[in-house]
């Protein structure tokens, strides 16, 4: 039995905050608490730039395309060595400098991104274990379904999340269906889905450029009809391979072999790079031995040659858009999964709760999206799916945790709230690790009896754990409040606005200030 059938108490109470509101779009085109509505007026996007008509076989439409593309575990600071996707999106659009994946892990981070629900009611926790991978995602509740009934065509082509088979119950709602479905970290003998037909079976090949090569087929699929389209493509570099079932650094495409030859890391520079007293830090800091600067300099130096396939696959798209007529009315979106530690605290990975695995690249290009804009609005992926219905004029079936960021696109001053939930899982236990939430100025988190609390103004690189610090005891305490609501939040309780926060050396009061 699959881990969404077994419904948990968030998934419950999830559930019964969406079922009128889902009862609610079938009777009504009234906006329904919870429910991102049918956009219109500032969260609606032109569909070009220019505000004009498109002609899609001779019928007027005017609802952009929205394509997205993704890596995998994708660090923020990556994107100086990808020249192509800063020139072709963030150049001709908006550049997010303060995106984050709330659960910089894989199979959570992507959950997210196919319901618009967190971890605690989409029920994927983690990679693995009862509360991870496909196996405990409900494959009914995808977002694709959304605009399957907005008339949109709607694609998946590349890396679902882990566990994913061509045996498993194909996801509902996708028009077209190309995930990865063996060989998937191998990135030079894989297979994919290819709709209801036998799996397309590559050997000798290299996985970024066959990703490339399928996304701009469904592109001109696409294109031939009427209908604007939805066309997700999820991209595995730079992730590790497993070779064997070791895990080494990614392969590049054979003419990257010798690129970067010189190149270092960036963490190599941080204050918190082989931090030396790491007694305060939470757990997964506390006893690691130092990371050997050279391994770290060799993975970085490989994922760079490997996300170069990528950057030519966003020139690529662009360029397939383009000559398919659809460049004009479609919204390109790039990011990653989750960012990535290299040395960090001594770590290397993810699945923890730092700024070099919370924060990813987020870019969008699209009609009505001025050129060259940044915001530091503090989006993260749970946005992007209200974000894209909203683009769309579609009306999400259950409540979206979610908030469309449209109005920023647009250029336009955006209520936002003030505190963002993160978490981490486990692959035992309850599937949960460290939970807690991020501010302009805090980070917080809390496993059982370790919680960590980090002063980003004062201390950018989080080298002090201050959650035993008496100055802090007020502040603590107001994020252990907003904390404890918004671990089961649902919705649009998922986006309260708190208020300010008592400063450091002020006495507890009980309650947020």
């Amino acid at each position: 039995m699959q881990a969404w059938m077994r419904s948990g108490t968030a998934v419950l109470a999830a559930t019964l905050v969406v079922c009128s509101a889902a009862a609610g779009l079938a009777r009504s085109s009234e906006p329904v608490s919870g429910v991102v509505p049918v956009a219109s007026g500032t969260d609606r996007l032109p569909v070009t730039a220019d505000d004009g008509p498109v002609s899609r076989g001779g019928t007027r439409d005017t609802r952009p395309n929205v394509v997205f593309v993704m890596t995998d575990d994708m660090r923020d600071d990556d994107l100086r060595w990808m020249p192509e996707t800063r020139r072709l999106i963030a150049d001709r659009g908006l550049d997010f400098t303060d995106a984050v994946s709330p659960h910089p892990l894989c199979c959570p981070a992507r959950a997210e991104l196919v319901t618009g629900q967190y971890a605690q009611n989409n029920g994927v926790q983690h990679n693995a274990g009862p509360f991870g991978g496909f196996q405990a995602l409900d494959p009914t509740h995808e977002v694709s379904s959304w605009f399957g009934r907005a008339g949109y065509q709607t694609g998946f082509v590349g890396k679902f999340l882990n566990g994913y088979t061509a045996a498993d119950t194909r996801p509902s709602g996708w028009t077209h269906w190309d995930a990865l479905v063996s060989g998937v970290y191998d990135y030079l003998d894989f297979s994919f889905a290819d709709d209801d037909a036998s799996p397309a079976v590559f050997e000798d090949s290299y996985v970024t450029d066959v990703i490339a090569e399928r996304t701009n087929d469904t592109v001109r699929r696409f294109a031939r009809r009427d209908e604007p389209f939805l066309l997700y493509s999820w991209h595995l570099a730079p992730h590790y391979r497993l070779d064997g079932g070791k895990p080494v650094p990614p392969p590049s495409a054979p003419r990257d072999a010798d690129r970067f030859a010189d190149a270092m890391p960036p963490s190599l520079e941080d204050p918190s790079f082989n931090e030396r007293m790491v007694l305060d830090q939470p757990r997964p800091f506390r006893s690691r031995r130092e990371a050997d600067p050279q391994v770290v300099i060799e993975e970085h130096r490989a994922r760079l040659r490997a996300l170069q396939s990528v950057d030519r696959a966003v020139a690529s798209l662009v360029d397939t858009l383009r000559e398919t007529g659809e460049l004009e009315s479609t919204v390109i979106v790039f990011t990653s999964d989750n960012g990535y530690s290299l040395g960090e605290h001594r770590f290397i990975g993810k699945n923890v709760l730092t700024d070099p695995a919370l924060q990813v690249p987020l870019l969008v290009r699209g009609p009505g999206i001025a050129p060259g804009t940044t915001s530091e609005l503090p989006v993260t992926l749970v946005d992007l799916p209200a974000t894209f219905a909203a683009i769309a004029g579609a009306s999400p079936s259950w409540a979206v945790d979610g908030t469309s960021v449209v109005p920023t696109l647009r250029g336009l001053d955006q209520p936002f709230r003030d505190t963002t939930l993160v978490q981490t899982g486990d692959d035992g236990g309850d599937g949960w690790a460290y939970r807690g939430v991020r501010t302009d100025r805090y980070l917080y988190g809390v496993n059982g009896a370790d919680a960590f609390l980090y002063d980003d103004d004062l201390d950018p690189d989080q080298l002090v754990n201050r959650i035993d610090d008496p100055a802090y005891a007020a502040v603590a305490a107001a994020l252990e409040e907003r904390r404890s609501r918004l671990i089961t939040c649902a919705g649009w309780l998922c986006n309260q606005t708190f208020g300010a926060l008592p400063d450091p050396g002020t006495p507890p009061t009980g309650q947020d200030q």
